[in-house]
């Protein structure tokens, strides 16, 4: 039984050898299991740069169609150790508003991070109801790197906005 395992083991290493000359650059690449079906070495793309593992025509672009709630009632930013919580409470126009969050839009200003605090209507039409019903929570966590020169965050909703120190 050792004799056959010390035969598979020379022969498996005998195997492994390549042909090329010993300690040569081909001799090592035979050893790489990615070579062993005609792999090709990596080129540079197109353009000159390296190669990307994004498709050739870019990334679709994501519109995001939520609509913006009517107004926010409350603003919060919480520190934690690796950056700030920001947290928004808005009033929706009716119930049944779901799936609310806080979008990242262009500033004017250099200092301001902007968001837009969107919300997904109902399917079919719904009763307005009392405030309590109505209101939302969306909450985004921003790190220390993200907000390096930034003295503003607003949040932007439909009749409002609201802005917080970091």
């Amino acid at each position: 039984m050792r004799i056959v395992l010390a035969l598979i083991l020379v022969a498996s290493v005998a195997a492994c050898s390549g042909g090329g000359e010993s300690g040569s650059a081909s001799s090592a690449s035979s050893l790489n299991p990615f070579n062993w079906f005609g792999g090709r070495a990596a080129t540079p793309g197109a353009d000159g740069g390296a190669l990307s593992l994004a498709p050739a025509r870019g990334y679709a672009q994501v519109v995001d169609t939520r609509p913006l709630i009517s107004q926010i009632t409350a603003l919060s930013a919480e520190k934690t150790a690796s950056g700030v919580i920001i947290r928004a409470t808005g009033l929706a126009p009716a119930q049944g508003y779901h799936s609310a969050g806080l979008v990242a839009v262009a500033s004017p200003k250099a200092r301001e991070l902007v968001f837009e605090f969107r919300a997904r209507p109902p399917e079919r039409p719904a009763r307005i109801g009392p405030v309590g019903l109505r209101e939302l929570v969306a909450g985004i966590h921003l790190t220390r790197a993200q907000l390096v020169g930034i003295r503003t965050v607003r949040i932007m909703a439909g009749q409002n906005n609201r802005s917080v120190r970091p």
